[in-house]
């Protein structure tokens, strides 16, 4: 799913009004705002969104795929750079230990490389905040493996 049609790519520069509008209350925002809403709503309906000081959010719980009683509280923040920037996504609930691998700053998992281009990291013009909670479930999934085997699963690097 491609997000902007043609002539309408994502700015260089958040695209603000001139008495401050958030990103999501302008022409192209509006129809993005739209388009995650939407994505949101069909595949992870559970989870809020929010809307405040600029930003948009979206907070909710993923199951442990391993033992899907735990429940991992999922924060996806959209900043006033989106879409130009990925969005920030952290988990919460419960606290993932520091030495745990694939991990940036923090509780923010690491769900893909900026340099490995659109086509296997984030695209402006093609990634949701579904498509990033949808890959945080992956991490988890892959998390829950490590701490019971100490291995990572997936490919070598």
């Amino acid at each position: 799913m491609t997000l902007y049609t043609a002539g309408a790519r994502p700015r260089s520069q958040p695209e603000l009004g001139r008495d401050g509008t958030p990103w999501w209350a302008t022409p192209y925002g509006r129809w993005r705002f739209s388009v995650e809403v939407d994505a949101m709503r069909q595949r992870f309906p559970g989870f809020r969104c929010r809307l405040r000081d600029g930003r948009m959010g979206w907070v909710g719980r993923l199951p442990g795929a391993v033992d899907p009683k735990t429940r991992y509280l999922v924060k996806v923040l959209c900043l006033s750079t989106f879409p130009d920037e990925p969005p920030v996504v952290t988990i919460e609930d419960p606290e993932i230990p520091s030495d745990t691998p694939h991990m940036t700053m923090g509780n923010r998992p690491c769900l893909f490389r900026l340099s490995a281009g659109p086509r296997s990291g984030y695209d402006a013009a093609r990634t949701t905040a579904a498509t990033l909670v949808a890959w945080t479930a992956l991490w988890i999934a892959a998390y829950e493996v490590w701490c019971r085997t100490h291995v990572w699963p997936g490919r070598a690097e």
